[in-house]
């Protein structure tokens, strides 16, 4: 149990240790181990082979957090083995995790199995997970708050350096404290619960449901009052955001923090086409996916998403969530219309050439 090497796109299935590994935490590699262990000596079922679709076992997933809780999710499929005899080991992997969690030789507070048989390498959201033992949730804290984060919520792996980014966040939001702020991909509600204390209302949108209903509990628990959460596709939430909450003449920031693969076209013309948002702030994980993304929402004539007035970058920020590897996050801004203006005369009184 480790990481690949490489991708299955290019036929490469192959799977390392990830012991040597400088920026993998001590309980995850434990816990790795312990389940290589068992794979190899205590039972007979195989591992999944991308290139061929046959095996059992497909992924381990290990999170924790700050205050100590971990939990463990193991990714199988069924379609190749017996269905007693699967039943059997997973039986037998639940009890053997525990004893190893109860003797201290490991640290897990929760163990889930998900049960995933389509030929893709990642599970969507709808997929359910099935706790075997230990709490339903963790909870993490950032930036004074307190969050609960169920297995399949996204949240940022390194919590001091989200502190970070989600600081920056607020403050290039610039809300005024009558804004609408619209947290586009919203997950368990991080961003827009940073922000909302700066902001008149803030709403969150996720497609995921099980984070929309973190989100909420987070809500509640961190005692605040002016946000709201809508599950569902955000090209189709946006519009219902809009039409709901700005009033005439109000103007509505953006905050769009989606995955790898960026915003479908969708959302980006959604965007664009709401005359109310004058400002965007980006967070991308994936800067070559950017650059595309940022010519959809600045170009004068794109064959998809030039409906409503282009934007125009005005500040960008690069972070640092992931040490040791290549990639960094990059905050930036976009704007138009009397916001764009206004910044760009505050640059030039900034610059003495008001």
């Amino acid at each position: 149990v480790g990481f690949r090497y490489g991708r299955f796109a290019d036929g490469d299935s192959s799977v390392g240790c990830a012991d040597n590994c400088l920026h993998i935490p001590e309980i995850a590699l434990k816990i790795a181990s312990a389940v290589t262990a068992f794979l190899r000596d205590q039972q007979d079922l195989q591992c999944w082979i991308a290139a061929n679709h046959k095996g059992t076992w497909r992924m381990v997933m290990v999170r924790h957090s700050t205050a100590g809780e971990v939990m463990a999710v193991i990714q199988y499929a069924s379609t190749n083995s017996e269905p007693e005899k699967l039943a059997g080991v997973l039986k037998k992997l639940e009890a053997y995790l525990k004893e190893k969690a109860d003797s201290g030789e490991i640290q897990l507070t929760s163990l889930f199995f998900q049960e995933y048989n389509n030929v893709s390498n990642r599970a969507d959201d709808s997929i359910p997970v099935r706790l075997a033992w230990g709490a339903e949730f963790f909870h993490e804290k950032l930036l004074g708050l307190d969050f609960r984060i169920s297995p399949s919520a996204f949240f940022q792996v390194n919590t001091q350096a989200a502190e970070v980014l989600n600081a920056l966040i607020r403050d290039f939001a610039s809300s005024s404290g009558q804004d609408v702020v619209l947290d586009v991909c919203c997950g368990t509600g991080t961003i827009g619960l940073c922000v909302a204390a700066g902001a008149g209302k803030v709403v969150g949108i996720e497609i995921c449901e099980p984070a929309v209903e973190d989100a909420r509990k987070n809500e509640e628990r961190n005692k605040v009052t002016n946000c709201t959460w809508l599950a569902g596709r955000a090209e189709d939430k946006i519009k219902e955001a809009i039409d709901t909450h700005v009033t005439p003449g109000s103007s509505c920031i953006a905050i769009v923090d989606p995955p790898r693969e960026g915003l479908h076209w969708k959302v980006l013309k959604a965007l664009r086409g709401a005359k109310e948002i004058e400002r965007i702030v980006y967070v991308a994980c994936n800067h070559v996916n950017w650059i595309d993304q940022a010519r959809q929402l600045c170009s004068l004539h794109d064959n998809r998403c030039s409906d409503g007035e282009p934007f125009e970058p005005v500040k960008v920020r690069g972070v640092d969530l992931f040490p040791h590897t290549p990639h960094v996050e990059l905050l930036s801004v976009f704007e138009r219309g009397a916001t764009l203006a206004r910044t760009r005369e505050a640059e030039k009184e900034a610059a003495g050439e008001g």
